[in-house]
């Protein structure tokens, strides 16, 4: 997600790593998921967990005292770790950083400053707070692509406020603890997410092929400008602006090389990483590019492309509070404003922390530690009101970036604020190079953030999927003919990457998150199902018919449900043993008074047994509500106790364990007979 890198195989630290300076790459090794289940929900103040055993270090080599309280604990931490290779990670990150924050925030339609200063205070302040240590913050693809509307509409004043909004927002939804919630999202969606971004960041990419020159004098003779940045203010990252707007794109020769410089850009970050990973590939690739401006466009052939400076010039300069800035006319904080930019910061909130989130997911898996959700919702969120203080375009965790840092053994927040105080010394000290850089070589670099989010193997899962099995063992392999997802599946990363790139990542999610669950209801109301067993009482005599319920009711199922019983012809005694079923819902009390209604029209009884906890806890509360026809039997021993399921691998005897429980239900018998409805 916004970045030149692609996630790597998963590498466990190693305490060997840290007690090499060399940089020598960490033991590779795949996490057991028992081994990651394991891990508590405690977590430490540097959002490790603490009761991990997998951790890199390891607290009984450097006791901490606790009079010393935190700040002696950091100090430990850092003891302990190898603070030469955090910092020297934390460089080779702040290198990649420049290219990419750049041509993010060309694409958004802002200047090459705003990125900048917005990739350094995010990632400098997110080290700090964050929930996620070694995690790398910072404008991003995700966040550009939503804000060239505000921009070319209001200007980016209304920017700013909005990022300042959006962090508001973060810090809400992090007090509320809605960052969980990211496990709920399905893996299609995830993947037309990521899908539909790629595009638009890619097509907006040809909006960097326009003619500059042109462009200024037109609307300089229309007597629309008075400034130099005028693409800059017009400019839109929408999916199909480029082509729509009518704007004149460059040709002839000056043509001929952004093609060829973009090529090199885009080439060499493909296959740099291939030969070497000691130095980050997008910065290699924004070097050449630069050289082959210089060098061979201009000195050889005496032609050009655009540079940076030519949209938008770059100095090195501290940022400053937006409001106190005499370029530009803040608008009033006052409830019109907010409600103006309510919709964009609601937006950029939803795609930053979902974006955030999956990342720290995957370096936990990575680093088999635990990452604190709730503290990297508000670490972000305070970040975000910063950024829009000083002027920033707002930003969110780097996938791509935060991957190299990982890879490279940064384990510590050490790494992560060295990355954003070296970029801001970097833009302070080599501005000048920075608009020397030819806008063609930014474009290949982003071009390759879109090569590596574009999720290319759903593709061939969508293309399975649509095929019938014929066509797909005529065509295909034995083995890829059966590499088939749901159709259901298939479609809803469809969906989610088409509503993308006509609407925005937030309604895309929202709809792809729809629509997975509607197919999971659809699906589930049918599996639903019940064994019936009709057995003679040996105390009474009477015959007794019982349903065994397999699955969830709820209120997709229970249309269905009602369809499995026999009301005519079953006897007076029914019982429904719920032992491998669940009630979850009001919709299934309702079910269940419907069925007590029918028996008792036939003047026949209905009796609930072996309820799971969750399912007694719902009947119990909602007692009030059931039919008179309908019984259910709470003994103590009935309810199943709220232990784990265990597998066969375990050899667990579950057939002695089913011959116990059937002689206690026998004995249970004649107390279940006359036991009344709660």
């Amino acid at each position: 997600f916004g970045s030149s890198q692609l996630p790597p195989v998963r590498f466990l630290p190693c305490r060997a790593a840290a007690s090499h300076s060399s940089g020598m790459a960490a033991q590779q090794y795949t996490a057991p998921t028992s081994q990651r289940a394991a891990v508590g929900e405690e977590e430490a103040i540097d959002g490790y967990n603490s009761s991990a055993e997998s951790q890199t270090d390891s607290s009984e080599d450097f006791p901490v005292n606790e009079k010393d309280g935190a700040l002696g604990g950091v100090m430990a931490r850092l003891r302990r770790g190898n603070v030469g290779l955090e910092i020297l990670c934390g460089i080779t990150v702040a290198l990649a950083l420049v290219p990419e924050a750049v041509a993010f925030a060309l694409s958004a339609g802002l200047t090459p400053s705003i990125g900048l200063h917005s990739a350094w205070v995010i990632a400098f302040v997110t080290a700090i707070l964050g929930g996620r240590p070694a995690m790398i913050c910072g404008a991003t693809g995700s966040i550009a692509v939503l804000l060239g509307d505000t921009v070319s509409g209001k200007g980016p004043e209304y920017v700013f406020v909005a990022v300042v909004l959006m962090g508001v927002i973060e810090i809400i939804l992090g007090l509320l603890r809605v960052g969980s919630l990211v496990v709920l999202i399905p893996t299609p969606v995830m993947i037309g997410f990521c899908n539909g971004l790629a595009l638009v960041i890619g097509l907006a990419q040809f909006s960097n092929f326009h003619d500059i020159h042109k462009i200024k004098a037109a609307e300089a003779a229309a007597g629309l400008v008075a400034g130099a940045n005028v693409e800059v203010a017009h400019r839109r990252l929408g999916s199909f602006d480029a082509f729509t707007k009518g704007k004149p794109f460059i040709q002839g020769q000056e043509a001929v090389f952004a093609g060829i410089i973009t090529a090199i850009g885009f080439f060499v970050c493909l296959f740099l990483p291939k030969l070497t990973k000691k130095v980050p590939s997008a910065l290699v690739a924004i070097v050449v590019a630069t050289a082959f401006e210089w060098l061979v466009a201009r000195m050889a052939f005496g032609s050009h492309t655009p540079l940076v400076g030519d949209i938008a010039e770059l100095h090195g300069s501290l940022p400053n509070i937006a409001w106190l800035e005499s370029d530009y006319s803040m608008p009033p904080l006052n409830f019109e404003t907010f409600r103006e930019v309510l919709p964009l910061s609601i937006t950029m909130a939803a795609v930053g922390l979902l974006e955030s989130l999956m990342t720290l997911n995957l370096i936990d898996e990575i680093t088999d530690t635990k990452g604190n959700t709730m503290r990297e919702c508000i670490g972000q969120g305070v970040a975000n009101m910063i950024c829009g203080v000083l002027g920033g375009m707002g930003g969110c965790a780097m996938i791509g970036q935060s991957m190299i840092n990982v890879n490279s053994g940064a384990r510590q927040r050490v790494s992560s604020a060295t990355a954003g105080i070296c970029l801001l010394l970097i833009v302070m000290a080599f501005y000048q190079g920075i608009n020397c850089i030819p806008v063609s070589g930014l474009v290949g670099v982003m071009f390759n953030v879109v090569f590596h989010t574009f999720e290319w193997r759903s593709l061939k899962l969508m293309l399975l999927a649509a095929l019938p099995l014929s066509m797909r063992e005529k065509f295909f392999s034995d083995s890829r003919s059966r590499q088939k997802i749901r159709r259901a599946d298939a479609l809803v990363i469809l969906v989610v990457t088409l509503v993308t790139l006509f609407t925005d990542l937030a309604t895309a999610v929202a709809v792809g998150m729809v629509l997975a669950c509607f197919m999971f209801a659809f699906d589930a109301a049918t599996q639903i199902t019940v064994d019936t067993r009709v057995t003679v009482d040996s105390v009474t005599g009477q015959t007794v018919k019982y349903y065994d319920v397999h699955g969830i009711l709820f209120f997709g199922s229970c249309t269905h449900f009602l369809s499995l019983f026999d009301e005519k012809n079953d006897p007076e005694d029914v019982r429904l043993v719920f032992d491998a079923g669940y009630i979850v819902d009001y919709s299934a009390i309702e079910a269940l008074n419907k069925l007590g209604e029918r028996y008792g029209a036939y003047k026949k009884r209905v009796t609930l047994q072996e309820l799971k906890p969750q399912s007694a806890s719902i009947v119990q509360k909602s007692s009030g509500l059931l039919v008179k026809e309908l019984a259910v039997s709470l003994v103590e021993e009935e309810v199943l106790p709220a232990e784990r399921e265990h597998l066969n691998v375990e050899h667990f005897d579950l057939a002695d364990h089913h011959a116990e429980h059937h002689h206690e239900e026998e004995d249970e018998h004649k107390d279940e007979l006359t036991a009344h409805g709660v």
